[in-house]
């Protein structure tokens, strides 16, 4: 479809603009704080589209969008450099590590600042409610007799108020016995769950009771050309009255593809339509997620949110060694690494879920591409700092020449990575 397309070709665009120019404005800041002279600053390769001059510096945006550079004076020791104090070989190789890394670390600083902001401005999640949603066959939650519905007071002997409370109280106990009260049709009553050999809070199997209230729904999906809007309360689907969002999941996930009758309450007004479940790996899904409840955290705790969640993002590069795992016949998963095509995909449903979802996926991306930048390859910022690592203990530049066949390895083999994953993404695509 043209406005799926359409949403691809911005999601990329403007995903990888904002990437290239916060990392390559942390080389350029670098050097002109380090009095090293940059000659140009290019969004963008190949032939330049449109540029201006200041301050001894040409900045330009140039013809193909995906990368950009900073090009310093004297940089390229292959090339003419005449020893002046302006030109980057010139500095010492604390100065140009530090030049060299500002890219990466940039990228990492941008994470902290989006999802900073999303937290202290869009709010982080909280679930009030103390009511148990679900509860899993055969597991200790139903072992002890929990049922859906429970309102669950205390666990051990901490009071709880909210289900983060609960799940607190849980994982404080996780590897032995513990008492729980909880309300049942208004009346107070007691248990014992174990909890040995337990691992984390999913183990136990409950879910917080989540009711069939939507709140965001994706531009143009199935939800969306039904008419179901955000706020909207899902009350039946295909006959099957809807009391809580794992009912709506259990009548909608097993349909992909099939046309199905949605009833929905906004107000006091009910709305019919038909709807066709987009068909996601053998799975139905209409495109909603549940409403949720929000708080905005204080600066302090939105800082603290934004740093720990770049953390957690940054950690995401690991399933790269699952890639090549996978392609080598080994355990792991060759859909956990995408090209340019897998982050258009994934850029552009972002952005028809939202500004703050893109902003999300932005922050989430940069993390990534800050640890991805450090890997010591040739080519990569990684790479020159792994150079100068090596003058460093050998006490010796590393030769032109040297410079050259490490920068040839290292293109190559990004080249024939990016293929690899380019050429594994058409066909996932091929394959749908």
């Amino acid at each position: 479809m043209l406005w799926n397309a359409s949403y691809f070709l911005a999601g990329l665009l403007i995903t990888l603009s904002i990437l290239i120019f916060v990392h390559e404005l942390g080389h350029f800041v670098a050097a002109k704080r380090s009095g090293v002279r940059v000659e140009r600053f290019s969004i963008g390769f190949g032939p330049k589209i449109v540029g201006f001059e200041r301050g001894g510096t040409e900045y330009v945006i140039s013809a193909i969008p995906f990368g950009g550079y900073v090009r310093m004076a004297g940089e390229d020791p292959s090339g003419p450099t005449t020893g002046a104090k302006w030109e980057f070989m010139s500095k010492d190789k604390k100065t140009r590590a530090l030049i060299v890394a500002a890219g990466p670390l940039m990228n990492f600083a941008l994470s902290i600042v989006i999802l900073t902001m999303l937290a202290g401005l869009v709010g982080v999640e909280k679930i009030s409610t103390r009511v148990i949603g679900k509860v899993a066959p055969d597991s200790p939650a139903a072992r002890a007799g929990l049922r859906m519905g429970d309102v669950i007071e205390a666990v051990g002997a901490e009071k709880v108020t909210d289900w983060d409370g609960v799940m607190r109280g849980f994982e404080k106990n996780l590897g032995q016995k513990v008492e729980i009260v909880f309300q049942r049709e208004a009346k107070p009553e007691t248990t014992s769950i174990d909890l040995r050999n337990l691992d984390s809070f999913a183990d136990i199997g409950i879910e917080v009771l989540r009711e069939p209230i939507v709140g965001d729904v994706a531009w143009q999906g199935p939800a969306y050309g039904a008419g179901i809007r955000s706020g909207d309360r899902i009350v039946e689907v295909d006959g099957k009255p809807i009391a809580t969002w794992d009912d709506l999941r259990e009548a909608i996930l097993p349909y992909p593809g099939d046309t199905l009758e949605i009833v929905w309450q906004r107000g006091e007004e009910i709305h019919t339509s038909r709807i066709v479940p987009k068909d996601a790996n053998g799975f139905g899904l209409i495109e909603i997620t549940p409403m949720i409840e929000r708080h905005r955290a204080n600066p302090i705790e939105a800082l603290k949110l934004g740093i720990n969640m770049s953390l957690w993002a940054a950690k995401q590069i690991r399933h790269v060694t699952k890639f090549f795992a996978a392609l080598f016949g080994h355990k792991g998963s060759a859909d956990a690494v995408g090209g340019p095509i897998r982050i258009g995909e994934v850029a552009g449903d972002a952005l028809r879920w939202g500004i703050s979802n893109f902003l999300w996926f932005i922050a989430l991306i940069s993390a990534q591409l800050s640890v991805v930048n450090l890997i010591p390859i040739p080519v990569l910022d990684g790479g020159h700092i792994l150079l100068l690592g090596i003058e460093s203990i050998t006490r010796r530049p590393v030769t032109a020449r040297q410079r050259i066949i490490a920068h040839q390895i290292g293109f190559a083999f990004l080249v024939a990575f990016m293929l690899l994953v380019t050429l594994h993404d058409i066909l996932r695509v091929a394959g749908r």
